[in-house]
């Protein structure tokens, strides 16, 4: 695994990244792509959000989801939780490694 960098949108967490903004209330949809050859359970604290697969108004509410090796996931977002939250992987070998990042909600006039 030491191959590997362990990163979200290619930044490791200690490289200090700047914080991905969502504004309080802002709908957003979020594309997770696994280019490695492990699976990665990706956490958000703070909020759940709704899988993009499924009829509209039927499709499955987590706050956590499965991204398969060389997989994609969407899911649509209401940041409804002001704050900074932790946004990684729940396998904390790949989070300690730097596969985390930080999302901060916050009122459009403070964004």
């Amino acid at each position: 695994m030491e191959r590997y960098m362990w990163s979200m949108d290619g930044e490791a967490m200690s490289e200090n990244p700047a914080p991905i903004p969502f504004r309080l209330g802002e709908r957003v949809r979020v594309n997770l792509i696994n280019d490695t050859m492990m699976p990665h359970p990706i956490h958000l604290h703070g909020h759940f959000f709704e899988l993009v697969c499924g009829a509209p108004g039927n499709r499955a509410r987590k706050h956590t989801v499965n991204v398969l090796p060389g997989g994609k996931v969407s899911f649509d977002l209401t940041a409804d939780a002001e704050g900074d939250w932790a946004f990684h992987c729940h396998m904390l070998l790949h989070m300690h490694a730097g596969m985390m990042r930080v999302v901060t909600v916050r009122k459009e006039e403070e964004a």
